[in-house]
C-alpha cells in the first residue's frame, strides 16, 4: 500500500523532476536495503533512462541482492562503465567464486570503453578475495594502455594496489608506486588514506625509514596516520619510539589505546600495558568520547593477564567486560577469558564463562578441551571433547587439544582411539603436530619403543620437535639407548645446539660415555629451550 501511495506521488511530479526525483529515491531505497521498493519505484517510472538503470542497478547491489543484480545487468538493454563498475564492487563483497565471475565482466567491457573506476573495482576485488598477485598483474598489463589515453590511477586505486604489494611481499612495485603517487596525487585530508597506506606498506615490508620520512613529510595527519606509524613500530619491537609517538598524540582512540597496550605486551612488558589498561579505564568513566573501552582492548589486556598468570587482576578485568555488556555476547572477549583462566589453573571460572557464553565457537571448545587437560582433568576434558565432536565444532586444533589432555593425564588408550578415527570418523587429516602429540603421549607412558617407530613410520620427515619430544622422554625414563639416538639425530638438525644442553640431556639418560661422543666439536650457543609450564 505504501509503495503504491509513493508511486502515485511519482507521477503527479512534472516529468524531468519526476525522473530526477525518483532516480533519488531508488537510491535512497537501495542504501537502506529496501530492495523491493527500489524496483517498484524502478519500474513505475515511464521513461527509464540509462542512468535510472544504473541506479536501479547500485541499489540491488547496495541492499546486498547480487545475484538478482546480475540477472538484472544481464537484462539492461545498453550497459555502460557505470553498469560495470557497480556489478564488480557488488560481485566483490559476495566473495566466493564471485571474484572470478567479476573478472570475467571487467573483461567483457571493451578497453576503449574503461576508466578509471572499472580499473580500481577490479583490483580491488581482487585484493578484497586474497588475490593481491592478480591485482598487481592487472594494473601493470593495462597501465601503459590507459596512460596512454590519459586514464590515470586515481587515490582509491592506489590504496587498492598498496594492500596488494603488502600481500605479495614486493618492495620494488611499493616503491614504484610510491614515486607515482607523489606525482599524481596531492596531499590533504581527503587523499590522507593514501599516505597511511604508503605508511603502512613500508613498515610491513621492512623499509621502516621510509615509513618515518612519509609519516614525518605529512602535511595532513589523521588519527589512522598516527596508529598506522605506531604499529609500525610496534611491529619491528621499537617500544621506546612508539612510546614516544603514543605520548605526542593527542587525540588518542581505542585504536590508539590497543596498539600501545599490545606492543607492551608483546615485548614482555606486561606490567606496563595494565597500568596504561588502567588510565584508559580512568578516562572512560570520565566519559571520553574518543577512548572507549572496547572488546579488542579486553582481549589484549586479558592476554596479558594469561602470560603474566594474574589471577586477582583477570578477575577484576573480567567484571568490568560484565559492566560494559560484553562479558557473555562476545566470544573473542570470552574465548580470552577461558584462556586466561585456564592459564592460572582458576578451573571453576574456567567453566563457569563457558556455562554462560551465548555464542561459542570452535575456539571456545578448544580452550576448554585444552584448558582441562593441561591442569590434569583429563577425563573432564575427554567429556567436554565429545560434545564438541557431536556438535560438529571441531577443527585439528581440537585433536591437539585432546591428544594434549591425553598425554598428561596417562589416558593412552583413550588418546591412541582419537588419533585412529580422526580421519575416517570425524575427516580430520593428521598433521605433523598430530604426530608429535602422539609421540608426546606414548613417551611419557614409557612405551618409548613405540613412539620410536610412530617417528621412524609417520608420513613426514621428523623435525627438531619431534626428535626433541622424544628425547625429553627418554630423560624422564632413563633410556640411555634411545636417548642418544634421538639426541644425535636432533644434533643434526640443531648444529648450533649447545655442549651443555645435549650433555645435560643425554648424561640424564644415563649414557655419559655416549656425550662425549655426540657432543665433538660442538660449542656453539643454544636456541632450544625444553617447554615448562606454569603449573605443576
Amino acid at each position: 500500500m505504501a509503495s503504491r501511495t509513493v508511486v502515485k506521488a511519482v507521477q503527479d511530479l512534472p516529468g524531468c523532476s519526476r525522473l530526477v526525483w525518483t532516480t533519488i529515491e531508488i537510491t535512497k531505497a537501495g542504501r537502506a536495503g529496501q530492495a523491493e521498493r527500489a524496483l517498484d519505484l524502478f519500474e513505475a517510472m515511464p521513461v527509464k533512462n540509462q542512468v535510472a538503470w544504473n541506479a536501479a542497478l547500485a541499489a540491488l547491489v547496495d541492499a546486498g541482492r547480487t545475484d538478482w543484480a546480475l540477472s538484472f545487468f544481464r537484462e539492461m538493454p545498453r550497459r555502460n562503465a557505470t553498469s560495470y563498475t557497480s556489478m564488480i564492487g557488488g560481485l566483490s563483497r559476495a566473495g566466493g567464486a564471485a571474484a572470478a565471475l567479476a573478472r570475467g565482466l571487467f573483461e567483457e567491457l571493451p578497453l576503449d570503453q574503461h576508466n578509471v573506476f572499472t580499473l580500481t573495482a577490479m583490483v580491488s576485488c581482487h585484493v578484497r578475495n586474497g588475490e593481491p598477485d592478480k591485482a598487481v598483474e592487472l594494473f601493470v598489463t593495462l597501465y601503459g594502455e590507459f596512460f596512454a589515453r590519459g586514464m590515470l590511477p586515481n587515490a582509491h586505486t592506489f590504496s587498492s594496489l598498496l594492500k596488494a604489494c603488502a600481500g605479495i611481499r614486493s618492495l620494488s612495485v611499493a616503491l614504484q608506486l610510491h614515486a607515482l603517487i607523489v606525482k599524481l596525487v596531492c596531499e590533504g585530508n581527503r587523499h590522507c588514506f593514501v599516505w597511511n597506506a604508503l605508511i603502512d606498506v613500508h613498515a610491513k615490508l621492512g623499509t621502516l625509514s621510509d615509513a618515518e620520512k612519509v609519516f614525518y613529510g605529512m602535511r595532513c595527519r589523521d588519527i589512522c596516520s598516527w596508529n598506522i606509524m605506531m604499529y609500525g613500530y610496534s611491529r619491528h619491537k621499537l617500544v621506546d619510539r612508539a612510546l614516544d609517538l603514543f605520548r605526542m598524540t593527542r587525540k588518542k582512540d581505542a585504536f590508539t589505546w590497543n596498539i600501545i597496550i599490545s606492543c607492551l605486551g608483546e615485548n614482555h612488558l606486561g606490567e606496563g600495558a595494565l597500568r596504561l589498561f588502567i588510565d584508559l579505564v580512568r578516562l572512560d568513566s570520565h566519559c571520553s568520547r574518543d577512548a572507549k573501552l572496547n572488546a579488542s582492548i579486553y582481549t589484549t589486556v586479558l592476554h596479558v593477564c594469561s602470560v603474566m598468570v594474574l589471577l586477582a587482576f583477570g578477575r577484576q578485568v573480567h567484571a568490568r567486560t560484565i559492566k560494559d555488556g560484553i562479558g557473555q555476547s562476545n566470544v573473542s572477549v570470552c574465548n580470552s577469558l577461558l584462556s586466561m583462566y585456564s592459564s592460572c589453573g582458576a578451573i571453576l571460572d574456567l567453566e563457569r564463562v563457558f556455562k554462560e557464553m551465548t555464542v561459542r565457537d570452535i575456539i571456545s571448545w578448544n580452550s576448554v578441551i585444552q584448558g582441562l587437560g593441561q591442569n590434569g582433568l583429563g577425563r573432564q576434558a575427554l567429556a567436554v571433547a565429545q560434545r564438541a565432536l557431536e556438535l560438529k565444532m571441531y577443527n585439528g586444533n581440537t585433536f591437539i587439544a585432546i591428544l594434549t589432555s591425553c598425554s598428561h593425564a596417562g589416558l593412552v588408550t583413550e588418546g591412541l582411539s582419537y588419533f585412529d578415527c580422526m580421519t575416517e570418523k570425524h575427516g580430520v587429516e593428521p598433521t605433523l603436530d598430530h604426530y608429535i602429540s602422539v609421540i608426546d603421549l606414548l613417551g611419557r607412558a614409557g612405551r618409548l619403543e613405540e613412539a620410536y617407530g610412530l617417528l621412524r613410520k609417520m608420513p613426514f620427515a621428523p623435525n627438531a620437535v619431534a626428535w626433541s619430544t622424544l628425547l625429553h622422554s627418554c630423560l624422564a625414563h632413563k633410556n640411555s639407548v634411545m636417548g642418544s639416538i634421538a639426541a644425535q639425530e636432533l644434533r643434526a638438525l640443531q648444529p648450533d645446539g649447545s655442549r651443555e644442553n645435549y650433555e645435560r640431556l643425554v648424561q640424564g639418560c644415563g649414557g655419559c660415555s655416549m656425550a662425549d661422543e655426540i657432543l665433538v666439536g660442538n660449542e656453539k650457543s643454544a636456541n632450544h629451550t625444553p617447554g615448562c609450564s606454569w603449573l605443576t
